[in-house]
C-alpha cells in the first residue's frame, strides 16, 4: 500500500510538473513550497530559485500590499476555491521585471500541518493582444467607413495606426506617373517638424526609397534597423536631414492593393529601438487591406461624383453651346419662310449660315461622343502605316480659308526622310485639326502658326507652334481637362473638349501629348506617335 501510495504521489507530481499552466503552492506564511515547470517557463525562474521565498516576488509592486489581506480573507471564508480577478485584472511579474496579464484560480487545503494555497495561473498576453488587435481593426474599419470623402479617408488611413502600430505613418498614393504623399497627424509633437518636411517631399518613380519598390512589386518592405548607411542609400537627399531628425529606427511599408490594383503604400515608422515582430506585421497587413478597401471605395465615390459633374457639364454644353447654332438656323429658316427674298446672294448667305451652324452642331455632338468613348476605353482605331507629311497636309488644308480670313500664316516643316507611323489617319488628322483650331483662336492677326514633324527614337513627333500670347503655368495644369477653357485672349469659345479629345486619341495610339509655353512667347503643342517600323 505504501508503494502504491508513493507511486500515486509520484504520478500526481509528474502531472503537475509537466502542466503548461503555472501551478504554485504556498504555505500559510505565503512562502512558495511548490513551483512546477509551467511556472518556470511563464515567470522565468528556476524552481530552486523560488522555493521558500515569499509569493510577492511574482507580483507587480503595486499589488503586493493588498494581496496578503485578500489571501487571509480567503483563508477564513468557507469557500475552498474561486477564480481570481473578478473585481480587477491580474498581472504577474517576470524574472526580468516585465509585467504580463494573467488568468488565475486559487484553492486552499487545510491539513494537520496547516493551510496550503495553490494557484493555477495562465499567461494571457497573446490572448489579450489578439483581443486588442481585434478591437483596433474593428474600430479602424468603423472609422474608415464613416466617410467616403477621398481626402478624409486618406488622412484617416495615415492617422489610425498611430500610436497602436507605429509612432508615425506615411501614405504615398499613385497618381499617374507620380506620387502624392500624406503624413499622419497623431504623432508626438517632437516629430511634427520632420514629418512636415517629409510630407512636402513627394516621391518620384526614380526615388531610391523602398516605398517605390513596395508599390511596383505589390510586396511589403521591412527595415528592422534604420542606420546612417541605410539613410545614405535610400533617403532622397532633400529629406535626409528630416529622416535623421525623426530618429526612425524601423520601417514597415505595406502596399495598398484593392481589386488587383496597387493604389499606393502605407509606411509605418517606429522611432523606438525594437522593430516589428511577426504578430505586429500580421495585424499591420490586415489594417493595410482594410485601408486599401476603404481607399478604393472613396475613389469610386469620387469617380461617381466626377461623373455626375461631367454629366452636368455635358448638359450645360448641350443647353448653352448648341443653343447658338440652333437659334441661327431657326432665324434663317424664319426669314426664308416669311420673306420673299429674290436676291440670290442673300439666299446663299442664309443657307451658308444654316450649313455652318449645322456643321458646328455636328462637331459638338461628335466631340461629346468621342469623350464618352475615350472615357469607356472604346475609342475605335483603324491602324495602318501612314505618311506623317500626308496627315499634316490634310489637316492644314482644312484651315486654309479660316487662317487667311484672320491674316494668319500657316507654315510647315516636313522633312522627306520621315518613317511611316502606325496610326488611324482620320484620328490623327482630328488631333491636328483640334490643335490648329485652338492655335487660330489664340493667334492675333498677322501672326504665324507652324506645323512641323520630326523623328525621335522610335516615334514621330508632331508639333503645332503659334505666335499667340502664351499660356500661364497655372493654366497649363488644366489645359487637357475636359470642359476647361482659358478666357484670356481667345478669339472664340468652344466646348472645351478639343484638347481632352486630342489627348485621348494620342494615348490610344500609345503616344503622349504635352504643351510648352511661356507668357508672351506663344505656345507649342506636341505629341508622339510610334513609328510603323
Amino acid at each position: 500500500m505504501q508503494e502504491e501510495l508513493r507511486a500515486s504521489e509520484a504520478k500526481f507530481a509528474g502531472i503537475l510538473a509537466i502542466a503548461a499552466d503555472a501551478i504554485i503552492t504556498v504555505d500559510s506564511s505565503h512562502r512558495i513550497v511548490h513551483f512546477n515547470r509551467g511556472a518556470e517557463e511563464i515567470f522565468g525562474y528556476a524552481e530552486a530559485d523560488v522555493l521558500g521565498r515569499h509569493l510577492n516576488i511574482l507580483l507587480p509592486v503595486r499589488f503586493r500590499e493588498a494581496h496578503e489581506p485578500h489571501m487571509d480573507s480567503f483563508a477564513r471564508s468557507p469557500v475552498t476555491a474561486r477564480r481570481m480577478g473578478e473585481r480587477r485584472e491580474i498581472f504577474g511579474l517576470h524574472a526580468d521585471g516585465t509585467e504580463f496579464p494573467a488568468e488565475a484560480s486559487i484553492s486552499k487545503l487545510v491539513s494537520r500541518d496547516g493551510i496550503l494555497f495553490t494557484v493555477v495561473l495562465r499567461d494571457i498576453t497573446q490572448q489579450r493582444r489578439a483581443e486588442e488587435n481585434e478591437r483596433f481593426l474593428s474600430g479602424a474599419s468603423a472609422e474608415l467607413a464613416q466617410t467616403l470623402a477621398l481626402d478624409s479617408t486618406i488622412a484617416a488611413i495615415a492617422d489610425l495606426p498611430v500610436p497602436r502600430l507605429a509612432d508615425a505613418a506615411l501614405v504615398d498614393l499613385v497618381r499617374g506617373a507620380s506620387y502624392v504623399r500624406t503624413t499622419s497627424r497623431r504623432h508626438r509633437p517632437d516629430l511634427a517638424e520632420a514629418m512636415h518636411t517629409l510630407g512636402d517631399h513627394a516621391l518620384t518613380p526614380d526615388s531610391p526609397s523602398p516605398i517605390v519598390d513596395a508599390i511596383r512589386r505589390s510586396r511589403a518592405e521591412l527595415t528592422q534597423d534604420v542606420d546612417d548607411e541605410w539613410l545614405e542609400r535610400y533617403a532622397d537627399p532633400e529629406t535626409l536631414a528630416a529622416w535623421r531628425a525623426l530618429g526612425a529606427q524601423s520601417l514597415l511599408t505595406l502596399p495598398l492593393v484593392a481589386g488587383g490594383e496597387t493604389l499606393g503604400a502605407l509606411t509605418l515608422i517606429r522611432t523606438t529601438a525594437h522593430g516589428f515582430d511577426e504578430g505586429q506585421r500580421a495585424i499591420a497587413d490586415q489594417y493595410a487591406q482594410a485601408a486599401a478597401s476603404a481607399l478604393q471605395n472613396a475613389a469610386s465615390y469620387e469617380a461617381a461624383r466626377q461623373a455626375n459633374r461631367a454629366r452636368d457639364e455635358v448638359l450645360g454644353v448641350v443647353s448653352h453651346d448648341l443653343r447658338n447654332p440652333l437659334s441661327a438656323i431657326a432665324m434663317c429658316a424664319r426669314v426664308l419662310e416669311e420673306s420673299s427674298i429674290d436676291d440670290a446672294g442673300s439666299r446663299r448667305e442664309l443657307l451658308g449660315t444654316i450649313r455652318s451652324s449645322t456643321e458646328t452642331m455636328n462637331r459638338m455632338i461628335d466631340d461629346l461622343l468621342d469623350v464618352a468613348n475615350i472615357e469607356r476605353g472604346r475609342l475605335s482605331l483603324e491602324l495602318d502605316a501612314r505618311e506623317p507629311a500626308e496627315l499634316v497636309l490634310r489637316a492644314i488644308h482644312m484651315f486654309d480659308v479660316e487662317s487667311r480670313e484672320h491674316g494668319i500664316r500657316l507654315e510647315t516643316a516636313l522633312p522627306t526622310n520621315l518613317p511611316l507611323v502606325r496610326a488611324d489617319a482620320a484620328r490623327i488628322v482630328q488631333v491636328l485639326a483640334n490643335l490648329l483650331r485652338n492655335a487660330i483662336k489664340f493667334t492675333p492677326e498677322g501672326g504665324e502658326i507652324r506645323v512641323s514633324v520630326e523623328r525621335k527614337d522610335s516615334s514621330v513627333v508632331f508639333s503645332v507652334r503659334d505666335s499667340g500670347r502664351g499660356i500661364s503655368t497655372e493654366d497649363q495644369r488644366h489645359i487637357f481637362d475636359r470642359y476647361w477653357q482659358s478666357a484670356a485672349g481667345a478669339r472664340t469659345r468652344g466646348t472645351g473638349l478639343g484638347l481632352s479629345i486630342a489627348q485621348g486619341i494620342v494615348q490610344a495610339h500609345g503616344g503622349r501629348i504635352w504643351v510648352e509655353s511661356t507668357l508672351g512667347s506663344g505656345s507649342t503643342f506636341a505629341f508622339t506617335i510610334p513609328s510603323a517600323n
